[in-house]
């Protein structure tokens, strides 16, 4: 059943006079306001399936055709695509959620904490019936019989010196475990003020012992979730440097720096959706995760070679090398924001 077109020529949205069907100043079609429900329906048929086709065309062009999405918006062929940015803000959305459901780690740092709580509590014990070792050696009615009952009670006690050994004995950062900073730790303590440390090092160093020290094991499960929290905060600042990047490999003249910014948001949703269809993929394949943890390093540098030669149009060899610079960069520039992080995790 078609809709009738008004005979008033008026938008009544905006006010300007409709030629045809549509305004050419608004875009809202001057059809009679009272629609039957099978119109609504209709409606609601057409937008859905309208929607739906511009993401799968988008999303298919996107991961199969590297660089094509960015060539077809410059040239200003954009109305069967999803916007690049709300495509992004989409697939972005999709990606940390399942990040975040999937690497969850409060529990262990909840699990840290009461670890901790529980040494402490633990050596106190421990310290309190040491000192009455102490007193009851000198009882010389009952004194043997209660320092054998306070040695055995003691010996089932975790001593700190085991606590350290068996429980810290991780790798913080690169080769740096928990001994080392016990140990740096108390030899400043042991020096004078004057010629103890004060240096960047010196206070991540004691900014770290401190928080292990709080959260025992759970540390390194409060650094990850504080990362992954942070991510996407980190993203508004690594997508625009990366597109800047761009814009200092390729000088051109035609290339602007938001044609750059384009081609940094449809690199970074082609990533974000290999990632979530790598992470679907372990979940019902759990042997595959040595694989798709390789994947997930080489893929995305194969895409953006490609897409590059593809879109600034250059050769393959010259492609290749920029991509091994922009990868480098962007590593760096990573590395960089989990350095920052770390410091965060510290305050």
């Amino acid at each position: 059943m078609k809709q009738h077109l008004r005979d008033d020529k008026t938008c009544l949205n905006c006010g300007n006079t409709v030629e045809e069907r549509y305004c050419s100043r608004c875009g809202q079609e001057n059809i009679e306001t009272k629609e039957s429900f099978i119109h609504l329906l209709k409606h609601f048929f057409e937008d859905i399936t309208h929607y739906d086709s511009k993401f799968f065309i988008t999303i298919k062009d996107l991961l199969v055709k590297p660089g094509f999405l960015t060539k077809e918006y410059l040239a200003g062929k954009r109305a069967k695509y999803l916007h690049p940015i709300r495509m992004y803000m989409f697939i972005s959305f999709l990606y940390f959620l399942m990040a975040f459901s999937l690497n969850h780690k409060g529990h262990q740092v909840e699990e840290g904490l009461v670890q901790r709580a529980t040494y402490e509590v633990e050596k106190h014990f421990s310290d309190s019936i040491k000192t009455m070792l102490i007193t009851v050696k000198k009882d010389t009615v009952n004194g043997a019989l209660k320092e054998a009952m306070l040695t055995d009670l003691l010996t089932k006690l975790k001593h700190e010196s085991d606590y350290d050994q068996e429980h810290f004995n991780f790798t913080i950062i690169g080769t740096l475990d928990y001994r080392q900073l016990r140990s740096y730790d108390s030899l400043q303590k042991s020096l004078p003020e004057s010629k103890r440390e004060h240096t960047i090092k010196s206070w991540v160093y004691s900014r770290w012992l401190t928080t292990i020290n709080h959260y025992g094991e759970g540390t390194v499960a409060l650094l990850i979730d504080k990362t992954q929290h942070i991510i996407p905060k980190m993203m508004f600042i690594l997508l625009p440097l990366f597109a800047l990047f761009f814009k200092v490999f390729y000088s051109a003249k035609k290339f602007l720096y938001t044609d750059h910014a384009i081609f940094s948001i449809h690199f970074h949703s082609a990533v974000f959706l290999l990632f979530i269809f790598f992470w679907i993929l372990n979940l019902i394949f759990p042997f595959l995760s040595l694989y798709t943890s390789i994947a997930q390093l080489i893929l995305p540098c194969f895409y953006l070679a490609i897409a590059l030669h593809s879109v600034y149009q250059q050769s393959i060899v010259m492609s290749v090398i920029k991509t091994i610079a922009l990868v480098l960069l962007y590593s760096a520039s990573i590395l960089i924001g989990f350095l920052v992080v770390t410091l965060i995790t510290l305050l």
